[in-house]
């Protein structure tokens, strides 16, 4: 299996293995949003708790959302709360946000590298259109050189659907944020 591997990548040169990157970061990237979803899990914990006992429970060290509850019990008298707050919360769902661009860079740069490899294979293939004897495999030749579309296609679609589902969640849990802190805030003195 991994040698055809090999060979198929060796049949895209050099695009097959700056795909292969692409592929593998994006993969990467994908994980990463997986598994940062503990917040969510943070954030249901604290939704569960009385609002005389959450305070407590929360440490400063205990991630952005339990430090930002920490942060309203201690500051709860202070002027212009709601606006630190909103800062905050702006930062820690920008940091949330981090891996898409890099999901949206490789879906739109896969399918660019596959067209240029398709192209480089063409111009390679056109260049002995001339030749007799090289006709014969001008077919083949077209084949393979497409192998480098299909393959950058192969990583834009999967990536289109990840960067849309992300999305959707990042909209989802950012009102959740949003309406459990305007709620902690209106009640900041029950903490």
């Amino acid at each position: 299996m991994l040698k055809s591997i090999i060979e198929f990548l060796d049949v895209c040169q050099p695009f097959g293995y700056l795909l292969l990157l692409c592929s593998l970061t994006m993969v990467a990237a994908v994980f990463y949003h997986l598994m940062s979803r503990g917040n969510l899990r943070t954030l249901r914990r604290l939704q569960a708790l009385p609002l005389s006992d959450m305070a407590a429970s929360c440490s400063p060290s205990g991630g952005p959302l339990e430090a930002e509850v920490v942060f309203i019990r201690e500051h709860r008298d202070a002027p212009g709360l709601e606006t630190e707050v909103e800062a905050h919360l702006r930062v820690f769902m920008d940091s949330l946000r981090s891996g898409l661009s890099l999901i949206s860079t490789m879906t739109n740069v896969a399918p660019m590298l596959g067209i240029l490899g398709t192209a480089r294979g063409l111009v390679t293939i056109f260049g002995v259109f001339g030749n007799e004897a090289a006709q014969q495999g001008i077919a083949l030749g077209i084949s393979q050189a497409l192998y480098t579309t299909i393959f950058g296609l192969a990583i834009a679609v999967p990536g289109v659907i990840a960067t849309a589902c992300f999305e959707r969640a990042l909209e989802h849990r950012a009102a959740l944020v949003e309406a459990f802190f305007a709620h902690l805030l209106a009640n900041r003195n029950r903490l």
